[in-house]
């Protein structure tokens, strides 16, 4: 068995996921810039930000773009996608939430955020390569290489889904800086990127997002400050080109409070769907992660895979992956699903369940955090029994730190509908986190999921860790 991080007792490990919890805190807080009106006939691109003319208004996240904005604004406020117009000017759109819930109007001391449309270091500043200056930067859930065509940029890369198919997003950025603002340079056509300042996104909208080129955008403050600054990506795509701060400026790395290394391995919940998610870093991982005080999120995320389900790719099972897991000498294990293996036999996933714990724990002495298969309304025999399969693993691992939490089960269920609201009759939630497919959250979805799963993290799973 190899030894603990730090060199030191399980005790201490607690007390320190302890502290890292203390500290933790959600990713969707209030942007310092409020989203713009929904207008008819605008160019906006997958992932922005637009709300309604209701009262409260009501936010949305664009998924899916057919051409400009169309003629009926978004409206709805359940999980449901609902395009504004017809074909060729039309927008698909998910419900974010209410304006009250992070209020409609730029903060009094938000930022002067300015897309500048030019290739060029803006006049005052001066360039700061991410690739050269990297010592200064602290990566998350990523290992760093340069983006040769650029130069002066990085590439984020955290695992092969399959062997040489390498899996990049659901990764951040951090650096402390002392300038009144700075400039980030996007490359031509990425969406997702997001820009936090002291906790609080940027603007709800990704930075460059649908730009003709790799322009620099502007954040400017206009009082220097030293500020937390952060940079999260987007589901699938991590690369960046470069920052220019004032000449008279510096950055420093921003390390955790409590610098634990926490690993993810899980499906298409972790990786994304089209339905979401777009926002907030784009990923569950980085959501719970956040919640629990552990930024160094990795996310070990393939869609259409399992325990035993390869997916149509036929990539890395959860097993499989497991040595590249194992590579980054996490802190702590976590474990998402997954509906993927509700075509096996319920003995099949309890054996596969069993070998890959037995692999984690020779190979690892972190404590490892199970949360089961979503309760969706599709093949729900099979997914219970999936669940049954894995408690029941985990179940025959006692005293292992290894911990168990069934999404299937939880009171309420976590994902509530006709086929699983027996007990709570007046339940329906599944409408209302669930895209159109019946199968993956929206971005407020996710939003819900993460506060379920680090409630049961903090209050049912952690006080058992011995």
């Amino acid at each position: 068995m190899s030894s603990r991080n730090w060199n030191q007792s399980t005790a201490a490990l607690k007390i320190r996921l302890q502290q890292a919890l203390a500290a933790g805190r959600p990713l969707w807080a209030r942007p310092w810039i409020a989203p713009t009106a929904w207008t008819s006939g605008q160019t906006v691109q997958v992932g922005e930000v637009r709300k309604n003319s209701a009262t409260p208004a009501q936010w949305y996240v664009a998924i899916a773009i057919d051409g400009v904005c169309g003629a009926t604004e978004p409206a709805q406020t359940n999980g449901s996608a609902v395009w504004d117009g017809s074909a060729g000017a039309r927008v698909l759109w998910t419900h974010l939430g209410s304006s009250a819930d992070w209020e409609d109007v730029d903060d009094a001391a938000a930022p002067t955020f300015t897309p500048t449309g030019s290739t060029s270091v803006p006049a005052g500043y001066v360039n700061f390569s991410p690739w050269a200056n990297r010592q200064l930067l602290t990566v998350r859930g990523a290992t760093v290489t340069q983006h040769v065509s650029s130069g002066s940029g990085i590439i984020l890369s955290t695992f092969d889904s399959k062997s040489g198919t390498t899996v990049s997003g659901g990764c951040s950025l951090a650096f402390m800086c002392d300038a009144a603002g700075l400039a980030v340079q996007v490359p031509t056509g990425v969406q997702g990127i997001r820009v936090y300042v002291d906790g609080r996104p940027v603007t709800m909208s990704a930075i460059g997002s649908g730009q003709a080129g790799a322009y620099y955008n502007t954040i400017s403050f206009g009082k220097r400050k030293e500020r937390f600054w952060e940079i999260f990506f987007p589901q699938a795509q991590s690369y960046f080109y470069n920052i220019a701060i004032p000449a008279s400026a510096q950055i420093w790395p921003a390390p955790s409070a409590v610098p634990l290394v926490g690993a993810f391995i899980g499906d298409s919940y972790l990786a994304g769907s089209s339905y979401g998610p777009f926002l907030h870093g784009n990923t569950l991982s980085l959501h719970v992660g956040r919640l629990i005080g552990i930024d160094n999120m990795w996310r070990f995320g393939t869609g259409g895979t399992g325990l035993l389900n390869p997916g149509s790719s036929s990539s890395y099972t959860y097993r499989e992956r497991l040595p590249q897991v194992l590579a980054q000498s996490p802190t702590v294990i976590f474990v998402q699903g997954s509906t993927n293996d509700a075509s096996y036999t319920q003995s099949q996933v309890n054996m596969e369940a069993l070998a890959f714990l037995d692999a984690i724990r020779a190979g690892t002495t972190a404590p490892v955090f199970w949360f089961g298969p979503a309760p969706l309304s599709g093949s729900y025999s099979g997914i219970q029994a999936v669940d049954a399969a894995i408690a029941a693993a985990v179940a025959a691992r006692p005293n292992s730190n290894i911990f168990y939490k069934s999404l299937v089960t939880s009171v309420p269920p976590v994902f509530i509908g006709s086929h699983n609201n027996t007990n709570f009759t007046s339940f329906s939630t599944i409408g209302e986190y669930i895209g159109g497919d019946n199968t993956h959250p929206v971005d407020k979805g996710t939003m819900y999921l993460a506060r379920r799963m680090a409630s049961a993290y903090a209050n049912e799973m952690l006080p058992l860790v011995a």
